[in-house]
């Protein structure tokens, strides 16, 4: 699932007026952006998400803005022309897209708060989109996943006599647990939580692990390893770094962690430091140290950018594997 699905769920849930919800439904061919992408869009031309490289964007909102009722449209853009002025030249497009448009309403607001709701107890939701040829009218319509339907395609789109069908599986936020507020941990903070990662800051010194301090994170929790373990409780889903500085915290950490299992257990610092961490436990395949694509990185930005690019290839890799089995 796209990082900035996200935001763009959070942003029809606010429900602005004039607002509209453009999700690509079909592909034929390549484009920049797969099928189940999504954009909100304000006819004053505010936006979140993007459907491609810019190339349509500005058109939909000029067709918006020229409708004279709120209404569901679908719009067909050939990205594929050899004419340098037509769609998708020059951004790498060679495919059709297909642009499922709709005025944001409080039903549709009410239906995405249900689907947030489900997400944030960590279920896997899919996303219905009925919409009725004759009148241009759409219904959304959203019920949890079931574990079969987790290995099938994420999207569908049927086309029948009277309407079009389109069908999205979306995924929870991943959960991002950091132990260690310290100043390198901001850059890293800000970047997975824009890459769409749930950010839960912990740490053992109330006065730096604040909104305040880390205003991208969506969680605090204040306490030793075992007190912030005991209360988050990471699962086999969850993503954990490993931040401190403080050798005897993270040797608590690391022995608490190791009794579990995660996603994910990045450790930061030299190779010889994490060895000394783990001393003979097992090493499960699970655990990288040290953290982060090596980047030749110095700075705690590029350490930062190193740490977020390894958690989004781990995640991307985990939704290829799905979108292939079946």
């Amino acid at each position: 699932m796209s990082s900035d699905h996200y935001a763009v769920i959070d942003a029809v849930i606010a429900t602005e007026k004039n607002s509209y919800l453009a999700t690509i439904v079909k592909v034929e061919g390549t484009a920049y952006r797969k099928e189940g992408t999504m954009m909100f869009i304000t006819d004053a031309g505010k936006e979140k998400g993007l459907l491609t490289g810019g190339c349509v964007e500005q058109d939909l909102l000029a067709r918006i803005e020229m409708q004279q009722k709120a209404k569901a449209f679908l719009m067909e853009y050939d990205l594929r022309s050899e004419d340098d002025l037509t769609w998708g030249q020059g951004i790498g497009c060679d495919g059709k897209i297909y642009i499922m448009v709709e005025p944001v309403t409080p039903a549709t607001s009410k239906v995405f708060q249900q689907l947030k709701s489900h997400m944030q107890k960590g279920e896997s939701v899919k996303l219905i989109k009925s919409f009725h040829k004759l009148d241009n009218f759409l219904v959304n319509t959203v019920s949890p996943q079931t574990k079969t339907e987790t290995n099938v395609a994420s999207t569908s789109f049927l086309d029948t006599d009277n309407k079009y069908i389109f069908t999205q599986a979306l995924s929870p936020q991943p959960r991002l647990i950091i132990y260690g507020a310290g100043p390198d941990v901001k850059p890293v903070v800000s970047f997975a939580s824009k890459a769409g990662f749930y950010v839960i800051l912990s740490d053992w010194r109330e006065a730096i692990c604040s909104a305040d301090n880390f205003p991208d994170a969506k969680e605090y929790q204040i306490g030793s390893p075992t007190q912030v373990l005991a209360a988050i409780k990471p699962s086999e889903d969850d993503y954990v770094l490993l931040m401190t500085h403080s050798f005897s915290k993270d040797q608590e950490f690391v022995h608490l962690l190791l009794e579990r299992r995660v996603k994910f257990f990045g450790l930061l610092g030299s190779k010889k430091r994490s060895e000394k961490l783990l001393a003979e436990k097992i090493k499960p395949d699970w655990i990288h140290y040290p953290v982060g694509i090596s980047i030749h990185s110095e700075s705690p930005e590029e350490i930062a950018i190193s740490i977020t690019a390894q958690l989004i290839k781990i995640k991307n890799e985990k939704n290829s594997l799905v979108g292939k089995i079946g």
